[in-house]
């Protein structure tokens, strides 16, 4: 019988949860009928409202001392089971996300655990695909095919802006290009060098046939230090250009830390181009439809990167040797945090003038 109520699962990161709009957006094709609710980080859970394949959104705050995780486990799981699901789907499940799903009382469960060699625990159907590299989007979406959900390849993650969000995002002139820059990732060997991200926006703000150009860098409210360590960087930029470029580049070259995530969402949607590491501010803009370019270091684009390169171009230095903490016949891959002994190739042999160049054709096609 088809399900009349769903609730899907992923307490992951900014990045994962915008990814898994496109297997609910499967979902909400093949039952257009059923109220599809779903359990998110309560620091993401705004990113996801208005989408039309969501009925209800239901924040989880994640604690880190055992007692207290373990009770806002039960505590999530009890309310969970008062709905009444018939399916409940785990994208990208963790131990504490396989409980709930579990608590929650439906009887069919897809519990998906990406490690290769990890068991689908309390799973009532068997997850297809298991143990092969994808992209993420297609392991969320071999989730609901383990539920008999017939889902052709390719579906994109989205999200939803009301207009409103999007006229009164960023007051700027409607015909000025602006470059969104992510400079945050999730650990230091991800992250491309600050100095070259200050750089690229000198040079995109300093384009003599441009120069209504801007290029605005997104930090966290908690990263005072990464906002002046790039402005500096930049400062030192335009610096070294020629005394007849500098004027005014200084002025269109500024840092936001207090956005709210929809915010983030809307200011994305109206900015000509994204350039960033593989962090989840890439996939709002992806969602958003906003052309990003990425720039790939340790970890290899095809698992992270479903997205078409004709919009959505990347960087990525093939086949260095110090990605080694791969499976055999698995994309490279590397774990490191911080790169002390081979002094990150991955990122530093990504230049400037090759970002630019990206750039460019990204923007300015026919130019």
């Amino acid at each position: 019988m088809a399900p009349k109520k769903i609730l899907a699962i992923k307490l992951r990161s900014l990045g994962d949860t915008v990814l898994m709009t496109a297997a609910l957006s499967e979902l909400r094709r093949a039952y257009p009928q059923a109220k599809i609710h779903v359990l998110v980080m309560s620091r993401w859970a705004p990113i996801l409202e208005n989408h039309p394949a969501i009925d209800q959104i239901w924040p989880f705050e994640r604690h880190q001392e055992r007692t207290a995780r373990a009770k806002a486990v039960a505590r999530t799981a009890f309310k969970l089971r008062q709905e009444e699901f018939d399916w409940v789907i785990n994208f990208h499940a963790s131990p504490s996300s396989a409980l709930i799903a579990f608590g929650c009382g439906a009887k069919e469960r897809s519990v998906h655990f990406h490690g290769h060699k990890d068991k689908n625990r309390y799973s009532t159907v068997t997850i297809p695909g298991k143990g092969q590299v994808k992209p993420i989007t297609e392991r969320d979406v071999d989730a609901i095919r383990a539920l008999g959900v017939q889902s052709q390849a390719g579906a994109m993650p989205s999200l939803h802006l009301i207009p409103s969000e999007r006229e009164e995002c960023w007051p700027t002139p409607r015909e000025s290009r602006i470059l969104a820059l992510g400079l945050g990732a999730s650990r230091p060997t991800k992250t491309w060098p600050l100095r070259r991200f200050a750089e690229t926006a000198v040079r995109w703000c300093s384009d003599g046939a441009h120069n209504i150009n801007q290029a605005v860098a997104l930090v966290a409210q908690d990263e005072p230090q990464l906002r002046a360590d790039f402005l500096r960087a930049a400062e030192e930029a335009i610096a070294a250009l020629p005394p007849e470029k500098q004027a005014g580049v200084k002025d269109r070259i500024t840092v936001s830390s207090t956005l709210s995530i929809r915010k983030m969402a809307a200011f994305l949607s109206q900015a000509s181009a994204f350039l960033g590491n593989d962090s989840g501010p890439k996939h709002v803009a992806a969602a958003v439809g906003t052309p990003t370019l990425t720039l790939f270091g340790p970890e290899h684009p095809f698992e992270w990167h479903p997205y078409s390169r004709d919009q959505h171009p990347y960087l990525f230095i093939e086949h260095l040797a110090c990605r080694k903490d791969h499976h055999p016949g698995m994309p490279e891959w590397c774990s490191v945090s911080q790169c002390v002994e081979e002094m990150h190739p991955c990122m530093i042999q990504i230049s400037v003038d090759e970002v630019f160049a990206t750039l460019q054709k990204m923007v300015r096609p026919n130019s």
